[in-house]
């Protein structure tokens, strides 16, 4: 029996991110053990606690502390980098994985990245809502809050196109999962505005899995990351295999320029690297579970 426990204690009872956590630990076991209630989280083994700021988890951490357990904090939903992550000082803190990277913390040894993923069910519908067609040359689901009806407006030269705008994230006016995972599996681009709150998106995640092309911006000025921000993600690589640029108005002129074979190409390129680094960070899940285990 393991002496590793992998809990999660959430406010969040839909679990936006809960398949794609399973899918990156599914290298050390087949289950993630969920609680609501601190009080309830179990602090008798070491432990890798997925968590966020919403939830009072410096209690859990304080408890593993005193039972003298060592563990890991999977730190999810910190986009306004507010989380000062005062832990990691702490010699019973082995690591800290986290889905939004801190542009301070990108040399910290005892720190990860991690991509966002998908949203709950996004991988079901894609694997049983038939084959992709492609016919369409891009599309959006989201706000059109901000530079994003400009955004639009820009890349409607590009025929054929579906749209599809909302009054919020995960509001009940969005596509459900079904219809997003469709359109797609149908699209060759998809469009990746950055976050309310952050550079980052969800969407280039899922788009990636879908198997679409992102286009997307280089950097924010919150975010000014070089060459770009997604290079923090995508730790390694030289050239991302997206349509990339400062701002929309580049990336209409760059997508302008791309021909049929490179298109196949890009497309290829995102399917290989988006493989490679899902398999690196279910690795960095691995590597933190075992300095656990030992």
């Amino acid at each position: 029996m393991s002496n590793v426990r992998i809990q999660w204690l959430t406010s969040d009872e839909t679990m936006f991110e809960g398949d794609w956590l399973r899918y990156l630990i599914s290298d050390i076991q087949d289950h993630i053990d969920i609680e609501f209630d601190w009080k309830k989280i179990k602090t008798d083994k070491n432990a890798i606690l997925i968590c966020n700021h919403a939830v009072p988890y410096r209690n859990v951490l304080e408890s593993l502390r005193q039972n003298g357990k060592k563990y890991v904090v999977v730190l999810l939903s910190d986009e306004n980098l507010l989380e000062p992550c005062e832990w990691l000082h702490d010699p019973n803190c082995m690591g800290l994985l986290r889905n939004y990277i801190h542009p301070n913390q990108l040399g910290h040894p005892k720190v990860s990245f991690f991509g966002l993923g998908y949203k709950r069910e996004f991988t079901k519908y894609l694997k049983t809502e038939g084959n992709a067609d492609r016919s369409l040359t891009w599309c959006f689901a989201g706000t059109p809050h901000g530079e994003r009806a400009e955004m639009l407006k820009s890349f409607d030269v590009f025929k054929e196109n579906k749209v599809h705008t909302c009054s919020g994230f995960n509001a009940e006016d969005g596509l459900t999962t079904k219809k997003y995972v469709n359109m797609l599996k149908n699209s060759v681009f998809a469009l990746c505005p950055e976050g309310q709150d952050s550079m980052d998106s969800f969407r280039l995640y899922e788009a990636l899995e879908a198997g679409c092309i992102p286009i997307t911006k280089a950097y924010s000025k919150q975010f000014m990351i070089k060459p770009s921000y997604w290079h923090g993600i995508f730790r390694g690589i030289q050239d991302l295999p997206f349509i990339y640029a400062e701002n929309w108005t580049e990336c209409v002129e760059k997508l302008k320029g791309v021909s049929t074979e490179e298109i196949r190409a890009l497309k290829e390129e995102c399917e290989t690297m988006w493989i490679y680094y899902k398999q690196v960070w279910k690795n960095n899940f691995k590597q933190y579970y075992t300095k656990l285990s030992n």
